[in-house]
């Protein structure tokens, strides 16, 4: 499930409106721990004792029973299996009085069990850095900060932000999410925890949401891990003050961007947008067909056409169809957080005659090959393409042999076949494909100049009738005029 996917189906939140959302990674501590351990008995605690009886001389069941203080058939049970085990025989005995001894085997495996294997042992787990406890992630894969940059990912930072000292280490819950590689469970007790060897950081892929209350500040940060929200680390964040100590709360304070989107846009554009009632609604209608159809498809594979599932699949289908028109029909409305990337993908599929995107960065996880291919086939098509941004132009890769976005699009501005322009600092960034489509969005299109590290509430505004989508490319150039004659 994408990231947009996830902000989609978990927008709606009571007396709060999503503003943000970006793949983040949450904090493990990989600890590599020494500790003392024994092995486990091979042998259940019963026939162990049995086979104790036997050796001391106690050769009828009865007699085990009594000493044990076992009811006969318990005892009885334990000696068949260990019959059945060559632990022991049976002795040629009267029927109703036999008698039992033990076997050189037998013998052989109660001595085994006498012996406690005790040795140090390095074991590994991983330990939650915002629910501060060791977790099991079996099968599950995490990054390293490396990585998080290069999908542009947000570190969540823990807090504490050190891992946990030995003393805060219980051994049932460090015994509980050791880590096999062999896939098995791990088969030796702990009997101490002596210190930390090793402590590795890694992250836990998430998404984060970020909900701004509709009255007063407040902000609450969720987590979806594999497309479910996670009430505990979501908990857990705001209980250690995550929010506030990692600057999302400052951030997203409002500023400006509504008034200036309104002042490019002007008073009779933005007095054309529906009600937020009737947006609302028309997202939930989106979103309650997506969901329907996430849920049907998985039913619905394989299935014939008149299925059920598959008849259900086609209504959700064709909800969802009805949904989408209505939000495209609508000549001007407020831009979703979720939506702005699916507008850019939608513009470079559709531009016939001209595409104008304007950035602050240029990041490699949004110019990435796909990019390049849909811009190439843009170009071929003799579609006018102008990118503009902060970043000055170079043919030259910026970071050594590593891919660079900017020396691509550089590149191909020098050739001639799209204007690549460095623009004057501006809050505000555009997006237009023919006179079909403006948006107008205080988040740079491309990525921002450096690596993304928190959030802001986004604040934006899409167009579709072609007055409306001239009216604001007039107004972008006269500003950017006006910007450059300043600096």
């Amino acid at each position: 499930m994408s990231p947009e996917e996830v902000a989609r189906i978990h927008q709606f939140r009571e007396g709060f409106t999503l503003v943000d959302y970006a793949e983040v990674g949450l904090p493990v501590f990989r600890l590599t721990i020494e500790a003392v351990t024994t092995s486990h008995r091979q042998i259940p605690t019963i026939q162990e004792f049995v086979l104790r009886s036997l050796a001391l001389g106690i050769h009828h069941e009865d007699e085990i029973a009594r000493m044990l203080g076992l009811k006969l058939d318990v005892v009885q049970a334990a000696i068949n299996m260990l019959v059945s085990d060559s632990f022991v025989v049976r002795q040629a005995m009267p029927p109703d009085r036999e008698s039992f001894r033990l076997t050189d085997a037998g013998l052989a495996k109660l001595e085994q069990e006498q012996i406690e294997e005790l040795k140090d042992e390095m074991l590994v787990i991983d330990y939650d850095g915002i629910r501060r406890l060791p977790i099991r992630l079996a099968g599950m894969s995490v990054l390293r900060a490396s990585e998080l940059r290069s999908i542009g990912a947000i570190e969540i930072r823990p807090y504490p932000a050190d891992a946990p000292p030995i003393t805060e280490l219980a051994i049932p819950d460090v015994t509980r999410v050791i880590r096999r590689h062999s896939g098995e469970d791990f088969r030796r007790t702990v009997l101490a925890l002596k210190r930390i060897v090793r402590r590795n950081n890694v992250y836990r892929e998430a998404v984060a949401l970020v909900f701004a209350a509709d009255h007063g500040s407040e902000v609450q940060i969720a987590f979806a891990i594999d497309g479910k929200l996670s009430d505990l680390h979501e908990r857990a964040f705001a209980e250690h003050g995550g929010p506030k100590k990692m600057g999302f709360v400052k951030a997203l304070a409002e500023g400006d961007a509504r008034r200036r989107i309104d002042k490019i846009a002007g008073k009779d554009l933005v007095r054309s947008s529906p009600p937020n009632e009737a947006l609302t609604e028309a997202r939930r209608e989106e979103q309650g067909a997506q969901i329907a159809i996430r849920s049907l498809r998985p039913a619905a594979h394989g299935a014939g056409r008149r299925a059920p599932a598959s008849v259900a699949l086609r209504n959700a289908e064709e909800r969802l169809e009805i949904a989408l028109h209505a939000l495209q029909s609508m000549p001007v409305r407020s831009l979703v957080c979720y939506e702005q990337d699916e507008l850019l993908e939608e513009a470079m599929k559709s531009a016939q005659r001209s595409l104008v995107i304007t950035s602050a960065g240029i990041q490699p996880h949004t110019v990435n090959g796909y990019f390049l291919r849909a811009l190439d086939k843009l170009i071929k098509g003799g579609v006018e393409i102008r990118v503009e941004t902060l970043l000055t132009p170079s043919n030259e890769p910026r970071s050594g042999d590593r891919y660079d976005p900017l020396t691509e699009l550089s590149r191909r501005a020098a050739r001639k076949q799209l204007a690549l322009e460095k623009a004057p600092r501006r809050e505000l960034y555009f997006l237009f494909q023919d006179d079909d489509l403006a948006v107008i969005s205080n988040r740079p299109f491309l990525g921002e100049f450096s690596r993304r590290t928190g959030f802001l509430r986004l604040e934006g505004l899409v167009a579709r009738r072609p007055e409306y989508v001239r009216s604001i490319r007039d107004a972008w150039v006269a500003s950017t005029a006006v910007a450059r004659r300043r600096v």
